[in-house]
C-alpha cells in the first residue's frame, strides 16, 4: 500500500472518530458555544460547530447582535433541526444559587406574574431568574385582612424556600410571609439587645390612629399614645403627625416577652408643670377652658401642659342647687392649691364672685320686712321671689296666727304680690324662712288677758257641726263649745243656728291647737252658783237686821 492510501486511509479514520465524537457531544441538553450568523424576524442562527446551524428565539439573545458568540444549551433536535435556549443555561445556574441559597437559609426574590384562583389552588405564581415559584394565598403577608391580589402583581418580593423540586421540571415554593416573620423576630431581638428605656430613637410614622400612632423604629413598632405626643391635651393625633413622618422619641417602656415598645414625644421638652408654683401662685386668678367632668368637680385646661382643678363646692355659693359648668365654657377662679400627684391646680370660682349671704344678711337682715312675688305653691308653704338670689319659704304655718290654712291654692295664686317678714337666714341649710303673720301682732300672747279661763263672754255661732259650736271671738279668734258643754235642756245640737248668739265661760285657752274652748254648761252652773251666794248673802243681811230690830226694841224697853 502506498504512502499516499495509507494517509488517505488515516484521515478517514480520524473524520470517522470526529464525526462520532461530534455526534456524542450534540444531544439534548448538551451545552454548546456558537456564533450569531443571522437575525432574522424573531428568531436567530447560530452556528455552533454542528452539520446544521442551530435556531434560537431572538427574545433570549438581550443585547447580543450578529458576529458575537453566545452560550446555549440543545432543547431539541429532530428532522426540522437542532433548536436552542439561552434560558436553558440560565435556568441551571439559577437552580444552582436556589439550592445555595437554602441551604443558607437566605430568601430569594421571586417576580410575581399571575394570580391563580382555582378550586384546588388559590395563590400566585413567579419566577426566581429562569425557575418557576409558587406562593400560596395565605403565604403573601403578614397582614392578610382585605388584601387585594392586584397590588402584588408584577411586584419582586422576597421570600423563603419552603420547598425546592427538582427533576426534569424545576420549581420552588415559596412564602413572603414566613421571610419577614423571621426577619422581623430577627430586628427585634436585634432591637431588644440595643436599646433601654430613656434611650432616643428616630423613626417613622406607620399608622395613625384616634388614641395614638405606631412608630416604626426598625424591627419593631412603637406606640405613641396621643397622651405622650405633647404636654398639653391632644384630641386629634392627624393635627399633630401625618404617616410617613420622621421624628425622634424617647423609649418609655419595654416589655420583651410581649415584643412590645412604648414611646414618647413630650418628654423631649421641659414639663411645664415644674414652674406651676411660680406661673399660677396660690391667691392668683387663672383663667381657662372647660374639658372634662369628673365626680367630684371639673378639669380646666389653663395652658398646655396646665390643667386646673374646680371641685363641685368651689363653683358656688349655693350648694344644694347643684351649681354646673359645660364642656367649652370659659371659666375664671382663684388659685387654692396644687395636686401634685395629678398635676392640677386647685380653683375656686366662688372665690371670685361676691358671697350673697353676707349680702342679704347686709340689706335684708332677720327682722326686715320684704315684699316679692309667689313663684311656686306648694303643700306645706309659699316659695316668694323677693328679689334676692334665693326664693323665700312661707311655711303653712307662718301665714296665719288664728288657724293653718287647708288649701293654700284657696288663698294664693302664683304672680300675687305678698309683704313678708325674714325670720331666719340659715347658710348652712341655705334655706331663707319667711313669716306673713309675723306682720302683726301674736293675738295668742293677749288672748289670756282678753279671754281669761272662767270669763264668761257672749259670742256669736258661726258654725254647726258634729263637735259642737264654732263661735266667734275679739281679734278675729274662734272658740269652739263642744256638744257636751252645752246647757243640758238643750242638749240637741239642732236647737242652735248659725248667727245665734249665746252666753259661755272661758274653760281652756289651748295655744298650740290654736283653740279657745268655751262651755255653756259652765256658765249656767256659775251663774246658778252666782245666784245661790247671793242669795244667801241676802237672805244673812235679812236675818241679821231682823235680829237686830228686836234686840232694839227690847233695849229701848
Amino acid at each position: 500500500m502506498s504512502n499516499e492510501n495509507r494517509q488517505n486511509e488515516e484521515r478517514m479514520e480520524d473524520f470517522e472518530s470526529f464525526f462520532e465524537e461530534s455526534l456524542q457531544q450534540y444531544h439534548t441538553g448538551a451545552e454548546v458555544k456558537g456564533t450569531i450568523v443571522e437575525i432574522k424576524g424573531d428568531t436567530a442562527l447560530i452556528n455552533f460547530g454542528y452539520k446544521t446551524e442551530g435556531v434560537v428565539n431572538r427574545s433570549e439573545l438581550e443585547d447580543e447582535n450578529v458576529g458575537d458568540e453566545v452560550e446555549l444549551s440543545i432543547v431539541k433536535m429532530n428532522n426540522n433541526g437542532v433548536f436552542l435556549s439561552k434560558k436553558a443555561i440560565n435556568a441551571k445556574g439559577d437552580w444552582s444559587a436556589i439550592k445555595e441559597k437554602e441551604n443558607n437559609g437566605e430568601p430569594v426574590e421571586v417576580k410575581i406574574t399571575e394570580y391563580v384562583n382555582t378550586e384546588k389552588v388559590k395563590g400566585y405564581r413567579g419566577k426566581v431568574g429562569e425557575i418557576e415559584a409558587f406562593i400560596p394565598e395565605t403565604h403573601i403577608d403578614i397582614h392578610l385582612k382585605n388584601i387585594d391580589p392586584a397590588k402584588f402583581l408584577h411586584k419582586t418580593v422576597l421570600a423563603k424556600i419552603l420547598k425546592a423540586h427538582g427533576g426534569k421540571r424545576q420549581s420552588i415554593l415559596v412564602s413572603p410571609r414566613q421571610y419577614l416573620s423571621d426577619e422581623a423576630k430577627k430586628l427585634k431581638s436585634e432591637f431588644f439587645e440595643k436599646y433601654n428605656v430613656g434611650d432616643k430613637i428616630k423613626g417613622a410614622v406607620k399608622t395613625l390612629k384616634d388614641y395614638g400612632a405606631f412608630i416604626s423604629l426598625g424591627g419593631i413598632d412603637g406606640f405613641l399614645h396621643k397622651n405622650e405626643m405633647s404636654w398639653g391635651r391632644v384630641k386629634n393625633p392627624a393635627k399633630f403627625l401625618a404617616e410617613n413622618d420622621v421624628l425622634e422619641v424617647v423609649i418609655l417602656e419595654i416589655d420583651k416577652a410581649a415584643g412590645k415598645v412604648a414611646v414618647g414625644v413630650k418628654q423631649l421638652q421641659k414639663d411645664p408643670w415644674d414652674d406651676a408654683a411660680k406661673n399660677y401662685p396660690e391667691g392668683s386668678s387663672v383663667k381657662g377652658t372647660v374639658v372634662a367632668r369628673k365626680r367630684a368637680g371639673y378639669v380646666v385646661e389653663i395652658a398646655p401642659g396646665i390643667d386646673g382643678f374646680v371641685p363641685n363646692e368651689e363653683i358656688g355659693w349655693l350648694k344644694n342647687t347643684k351649681s354646673t359648668l359645660n364642656i367649652k365654657d370659659i371659666v375664671e377662679g382663684r388659685v387654692t392649691g396644687y395636686d401634685n400627684e395629678r398635676k392640677r391646680v386647685i380653683m375656686s370660682v366662688k372665690d371670685l364672685i361676691d358671697n350673697p349671704w353676707k349680702t342679704l344678711k347686709e340689706e335684708n337682715p332677720e327682722g326686715s320686712i320684704v315684699k316679692g312675688t309667689i313663684k311656686n305653691i306648694t303643700d306645706f308653704g309659699l316659695f316668694v321671689d323677693f328679689g334676692s338670689f334665693l326664693d323665700g319659704l312661707v311655711r303653712k304655718g307662718d301665714i296665719s296666727w288664728r288657724e293653718e290654712p287647708a288649701n293654700l291654692n284657696e288663698l294664693y295664686s302664683v304672680g300675687d304680690v305678698v309683704e313678708a317678714k325674714i325670720l331666719h337666714i340659715d347658710e348652712n341649710k341655705e334655706r331663707i324662712s319667711l313669716g306673713i303673720k309675723q306682720l302683726e301682732v301674736n293675738p295668742w300672747k293677749e288672748v289670756t288677758k282678753l279671754l281669761p279661763q272662767g270669763k264668761a263672754v257672749e259670742v256669736k255661732i258661726t258654725a254647726v257641726n258634729k263637735q259642737g259650736l264654732e263661735v266667734e271671738l275679739p281679734l278675729e279668734m274662734k272658740g269652739i263649745i263642744f256638744a257636751s258643754e252645752l246647757d243640758p235642756a238643750k242638749a240637741s245640737l239642732d236647737q242652735y243656728n248659725a248667727g245665734d248668739t249665746v252666753t259661755a265661760t272661758v274653760i281652756k285657752t289651748d295655744n298650740k291647737e290654736k283653740q279657745v274652748i268655751l262651755s255653756i254648761k259652765k256658765y249656767l252652773q256659775d251663774s246658778e252658783r252666782r245666784e245661790t251666794k247671793e242669795y244667801m248673802k241676802k237672805m244673812e243681811t235679812n236675818i241679821e237686821t231682823g235680829f237686830g230690830n228686836i234686840f232694839m226694841d227690847k233695849f229701848d224697853k
